[in-house]
């Protein structure tokens, strides 16, 4: 029996520990299951943050919850599971946070997102948010699970996110569902989006507590408007909307109409009072024909050409008042402005006591500071007065180094005037010595330097060599000035003039002087023939150089002036001629016509050689005013009625009569006017509007009337 229980004993051991094994492999299988069942429920019901650890059929749920409610739900599921015998409930909850903050910053390659998430699937939400929208960025998560998120956090975080990405550099915050962005823009598209997205409503519940996105950063801030007298175009950036909106009202109202091409961008980095010195330089291109405004960095650049003399002067006046004001942030850089083009280009220096006035025009401020410092020099005891502008046109010459030799030579002058226009020089006053007037005589007669060309020279001498002499036309007068030789000689002068300017009042200013060349009073008399038929007629006698200026009716009137004056003037001299052809005035009715040709008639009357019908030289003047006033009355048809008296018989009255209205004509046509305009009537002796008993009341029956008969 007990060899027996010997012989059985091992066995029984062997299927002992076999059994157990058995069983212990059964209940870890089944822990196994029911741990795999627990967590399936978990998810399934919504709860992925807690985890069953099993022991037996005891199932305790692990896991940090994101609420109270979760957590109570959790251990709901997992009492659920069948074949759970008990469950403990080991989580924990995520701490309550009352002040809920979020954020997310962009510096560079790397995005750094920090706060709190309600729990683990939040946190994974935002970071594949923020890989999603900035892929190629490195994101670094320091968010911390907490409890207290506003309502939409995942909506808020993803807009926020979404935001950042249009930023180069910036960051986003959430304090609550208070949303805070500021950055600068990546580019102006972004900037853009990003600005109608904050114009909308915040998504999730969200609102915007701080923003401020600059537009993106140019680190060569340049901004630049092109006017070429056609069109605006506008290039560079500008730092917002508003102050894009600024500039354009500016340009439109300094150049209204001008189309404008705007290729701006939006871009921060610009200089402090940008929009300031942008709008200041805008309204300058109202006086401008053409121009570049630019701002590079802090500088504000001026090129152009300005329309007139006193646009240029003002534009230049305003620029250097801002320049002397230190305009915070933008300053004043090149100034490049070309001065507005006259003609014709004119200068004038006058002397007269102990001040001297300057006039006319130069090129360049340098220039103007030149000239104004040479005359300082060349009059110190004298008061320089100074009117000269910067202009463009000077003419093709030294314009500075002749306006400096003028000044020289006016020093020579007691009183008086240097003036160049374009290229012609005039001299006139009085010299202050013999010496002084040899000088400048001399001077005169030589090529003169800077290439000017002499078109007056009027100085009287302090002796009696050179000898001068002028006479000019005025309104109803004639002025003779300068040197005569006796007193006797000024009277055969004003017996020549009488007849040739008939009531016009003659004005002496004249000086006695020997030295007067041979042949003077013929001289005289021939430059009075000459300025008698020109419209402001002027000659000039400096010894044996006699020059003419003045305005003829017509080419043919002034190559008769000129042949005549050559043909009669004595041998040595020489005639320097500057005339000009012109008719000046309105067209006249037929009335004011009439009323014209009857106010000259009436001033002097035709004359004529004896009993025959050549016109005498002393009423050419009167034709040539006559042909100037039908030129005016452009479609009048006027009468030439010639009258005689009744001595030499009626027969021969009539022919003459009739022989002196063609010879007015005659000379009528020949100043310009056309013949079949004319119409030559001969009255005879059958018009008397006197007695001929007497010799006045013939004089005034032979006469020459003008009068309108067609229109």
């Amino acid at each position: 029996m007990s060899a027996l229980r010997l012989s059985l004993l091992p066995g029984l051991v062997l299927v002992t520990i076999l059994t157990v094994w058995a069983l212990i492999s059964q209940a870890g299988e089944v822990q196994s299951d029911i741990g795999t069942r627990v967590d399936n429920q978990l998810a399934l019901d919504g709860q992925p943050w807690a985890s069953a650890k099993i022991s037996g059929r005891t199932v305790t749920v692990m896991g940090t919850s994101p609420t109270l409610l979760a957590q109570r739900l959790a251990v709901e599921s997992a009492e659920r599971v069948w074949g759970v015998g008990r469950v403990i409930d080991g989580s924990g909850v995520i701490p309550l946070q009352p002040s809920y903050t979020w954020s997310a910053s962009r510096d560079g390659d790397q995005v750094r997102i920090l706060g709190f998430v309600p729990s683990e699937e939040a946190k994974l939400a935002v970071l594949a948010a923020a890989s999603r929208e900035m892929p190629d960025l490195k994101i670094e998560d320091n968010l911390v699970l907490s409890r207290g998120q506003p309502v939409g956090f995942l909506v808020l975080t993803d807009f926020a996110l979404k935001r950042l990405a249009e930023l180069a550099k910036g960051h986003v915050a959430l304090t609550g569902s208070s949303l805070t962005i500021d950055g600068t823009a990546i580019d102006e598209s972004r900037f853009a989006s990003a600005a109608r997205a904050i114009s909308s409503t915040v998504p999730g519940g969200g609102q915007l507590r701080n923003v401020r996105v600059l537009p993106p950063l140019s680190k060569a801030f340049t901004w630049t408007v092109t006017y070429d007298g056609k069109s605006i175009e506008q290039t560079g950036y500008v730092p917002s909307v508003a102050v894009r909106r600024a500039i354009a009202d500016a340009l439109a109202v300094a150049l209204p109409g001008v189309p404008m091409v705007d290729a701006t961008q939006l871009a921060s980095g610009g200089p402090e009072g940008f929009s300031f010195a942008a709008v200041f330089a805008a309204y300058q291109l109202a006086r401008f024909s053409s121009g570049t405004l630019s701002i590079d960095g802090s500088l504000l650049s001026v090129e152009g050409k300005a329309k007139t003399v006193a646009d240029y002067e003002m534009a230049l006046a305003e620029i250097e008042a801002r320049r002397s004001r230190r305009a915070i942030g933008v300053g004043i850089g090149s100034i490049d402005l070309l001065p507005a083009r006259v003609d014709p280009y004119v200068w004038r220096a006058d002397r007269t006591g102990d001040s001297i006035v300057l006039t006319g025009y130069v090129p360049s401020v340098e220039a103007h500071d030149e000239i104004l410092g040479a005359a300082a020099r060349l009059f110190p005891d004298l008061a320089v007065t100074d009117h000269v502008r910067v202009a463009d046109g000077d003419p093709k010459m030294d314009w500075i180094g002749a306006l400096k030799y003028a000044l020289e030579q006016l020093a020579s002058l007691s009183k008086g005037s240097v003036s160049l226009t374009g290229r012609q020089y005039d001299i006139v006053g009085e010299a202050v010595s013999t010496t002084a007037y040899s000088s400048l005589t001399e001077a005169l007669k030589k090529t003169l330097p800077a290439s000017m060309e002499l078109r007056r020279s009027a100085v009287s001498p302090g002796a009696v060599s050179p000898f001068v002499f002028a006479a000019a036309r005025a309104p109803e007068a004639l002025l003779l000035s300068g040197y005569v030789p006796t007193d006797e000689v000024v009277q055969k002068i004003i017996a020549s003039a009488r007849p040739k300017f008939g009531p016009d009042r003659i004005e002496l200013r004249l000086l006695l002087a020997g030295g007067a060349p041979d042949g003077f009073v013929e001289v005289v008399d021939a430059g009075l023939q000459a300025i008698s038929r020109l419209q402001g007629g002027r000659f000039d006698l400096v010894d044996n150089k006699l020059s003419l200026s003045g305005i003829a009716v017509s080419e043919g009137a002034r190559g008769d002036i000129e042949a005549t004056v050559k043909a009669t003037l004595p041998e040595g001299f020489d005639l320097a001629p500057s005339l000009m052809v012109a008719v000046g005035g309105d067209p006249l009715s037929g009335p004011e016509c009439q009323a014209a040709l009857r106010a000259e008639s009436d001033r002097e009357k035709v004359q004529f050689d004896g009993a025959t019908a050549r016109i005498l030289s002393s009423s050419f003047g009167l034709l040539d005013r006559i042909a100037a006033v039908v030129q005016r009355c452009p479609v009048a048809t006027v009468e030439i009625g010639a009258h005689t008296d009744s001595a030499g018989g009626t027969r021969k009255n009539q022919a003459l009569s009739v022989e002196r209205a063609n010879a007015v004509v005659n000379h009528l046509v020949a100043d310009g006017v056309r013949r079949e305009r004319l119409n030559p009537v001969g009255y005879g002796g059958s018009r008397p509007i006197a007695s001929n008993s007497k010799a006045a009341g013939r004089a005034q029956n032979r006469r020459i009337e003008f009068g309108i008969v067609g229109q």
